[in-house]
């Protein structure tokens, strides 16, 4: 009858107390509730309660004043690092929600730490009057110039991790079958580049000289008329080795400290271990096939040049911000 017309279990135990004078345990079997919630509906109808409304919640809501988000404010600025929703919210007494939205209207983002490279003036200088040398007589060093370095790579971390797939087709990764890092060592100039030498063990002085050894003649067929130079950063195999390369009659160029980003090459780079990555090499064997054959193609003399233009425009920037590191 009182699923017919739709009574509420509350009503029905209002009728149940009230007109039939049933006690809880009898009402609990009639109404199918726990004797919990009929001794709990009890108490309320004793202090005058009328259960089938509910309870409003008087709960006040904590004002957030200028002295609170001024507090808040000081303490990220005063240790940003150490300045966790969680641990400003106990700090403050107000809610991670009220505290986040506290500190994005007064302009604080969450985001990483400021990685860029602060140079020492003396350093700027340097930098300054690196580029301005090789910008001289119409940019002829670097019309000129082998930019060399090395790069290592690791088979496992080659492989991408998203790729496009097709509605509701499920690709899977192909995954590596040998845990294999290689090293490699090129040099790239604006009419053609050396071979790849690929190598296991880490670079050192001794392994320097022969692969510059096994190179050399390469450059120098790149230059018949002999005269190019040859750009190296402050790796220490390569500080040990300054006098060595220059009675290899190699022009050298000293890269100055910490700047990456004046060495084109380490824009090749980065373009090779993105074409490795699309061949997804799953060995050693397809790891050395991938990056000979990427090297080869991203060499080739369409190719280089504009490498070697964006790195006129470059060093021009670099001069005009004075020194300042640049993106790369």
């Amino acid at each position: 009858m009182c699923e017919k017309f739709n009574i509420d279990d509350k009503t029905r135990f209002l009728v149940l107390h009230f007109d039939a004078q049933l006690d809880a345990q009898e009402i609990a079997k009639i109404i199918n509730r726990s004797l919990t919630t009929i001794y709990h509906w009890v108490a309320r109808t004793k202090h005058g309660e009328d259960i089938r409304f509910h309870r409003k919640k008087n709960r006040r809501k904590k004002i957030i004043t200028e002295d609170i988000q001024s507090k808040i404010i000081q303490m990220v600025n005063e240790n940003p690092e150490g300045a966790s929703l969680r641990k400003l919210a106990a700090r403050s007494g107000i809610s991670k929600t009220s505290i986040s939205d506290i500190l994005a209207h007064n302009g604080f983002k969450y985001k990483g730490f400021d990685k860029t490279v602060i140079y020492a003036e003396q350093e700027r200088v340097i930098r300054m009057d690196f580029c301005k040398k090789m910008l001289s007589e119409d940019g002829k060093l670097i019309y000129s110039t082998f930019f060399s370095d090395e790069m290592g790579i690791v088979l496992n971390l080659t492989h991408k991790t998203k790729t496009w797939q097709f509605g509701t087709d499920k690709v899977r990764k192909k995954n590596a079958t040998e845990n294999t890092k290689l090293n490699c060592w090129g040099a790239i100039s604006a009419r053609g580049a050396t071979s790849l030498d690929i190598y296991e063990k880490n670079m050192n002085g001794d392994l320097f000289r022969e692969v510059i050894t096994r190179h050399k003649e390469e450059m120098k067929k790149i230059y018949p008329e002999g005269e190019f130079y040859f750009l190296q950063d402050n790796h220490p195999s390569h500080k040990v080795n300054e006098e060595w390369v220059m009675k290899q009659k190699l022009n050298l160029i000293k890269l100055p400290k910490r700047s990456p980003d004046l060495n084109i090459i380490e824009n090749l780079w980065s373009a090779l271990k993105e074409r490795v990555a699309s061949d997804a090499p799953s060995n050693e064997k397809e790891l050395r096939a991938s990056l000979l054959s990427n090297w080869e193609i991203l060499t080739k003399l369409n190719r280089l040049q504009p490498f070697f233009e964006g790195l006129h425009r470059r060093y021009m920037e670099c001069a005009t911000r004075e020194g300042q590191k640049l993106p790369y």
